[in-house]
């Protein structure tokens, strides 16, 4: 009974030292990834910056593409907690939103905050895309798993309010997916100086002009 006692209040600790040592290992990629490159960045080199053994990265990440795809997943959800971003607070708390143009509003600003976290890291992947195999498979993912909340946000604006004549569900999808980017907000905000209230504002308002009926109500 004590060694079953004991091993139960060991696994939390085990577990915890297993979480540091994660997010101790992404935290030393993500700052090689963004200063030196995919390609240029070396799993010895990731593992001696952690403060850990090659070995260790793979066991808790796994390889290189690994290695990046978390660093991505981790920017977009702003932690390593295994939940996705339309469980979180504020994805739910604009679903629930009745009123469509409040609902785009509050896109808008999750979308902002995902930009700001992850337009560095996305470019990296872009590049590293071609140059990778791996990676280019997980690029594609990403494109495909944009497109979804892309069409997930669709269809839940317009249970909401009506889309202007001739704008099916698949080109509003569509028109979200381009916007929704983050290369869009690199591009304007880091490489044009826009302040990101000015991006949120913009994103808020072409949204709203391409896919909100303004003849409604």
């Amino acid at each position: 009974m004590t060694d079953d006692v004991n091993g139960a209040e060991a696994w939390p600790r085990r577990r915890a030292r297993a979480s540091a040592t994660r997010a101790k290992i992404l935290a030393a990629a993500n700052e090689l990834f963004l200063r030196d490159g995919y390609v240029s960045t070396t799993m010895p080199t990731i593992a001696d910056v952690a403060g850990v053994s090659r070995a260790t990265v793979f066991n808790s990440v796994g390889g290189k593409a690994d290695v990046l795809r978390a660093c991505y997943d981790i920017a977009i959800v702003g932690d390593d907690t295994p939940l996705p971003i339309y469980a979180r607070q504020e994805m739910q708390a604009m679903f629930a939103e009745p009123d469509p143009r409040v609902t785009i509003a509050r896109y808008a600003a999750v979308i902002t905050a995902i930009g700001a976290r992850v337009s560095p890291i996305y470019e990296v992947f872009r590049a590293a895309a071609g140059a990778d195999p791996q990676v280019r498979v997980m690029w594609a993912q990403i494109q495909d798993e944009r497109h979804f909340g892309a069409t997930r946000f669709a269809e839940m604006l317009t249970a909401k309010s009506p889309r202007p004549d001739g704008v099916s569900i698949n080109e509003a999808a569509d028109i979200i997916w381009v916007l929704i980017d983050n290369s869009l907000y690199h591009r304007l905000v880091i490489d044009r100086s826009w302040s990101p209230d000015r991006f949120q504002r913009w994103f808020a308002t072409t949204l709203s002009a391409h896919l909100l009926d303004h003849q409604s109500p």
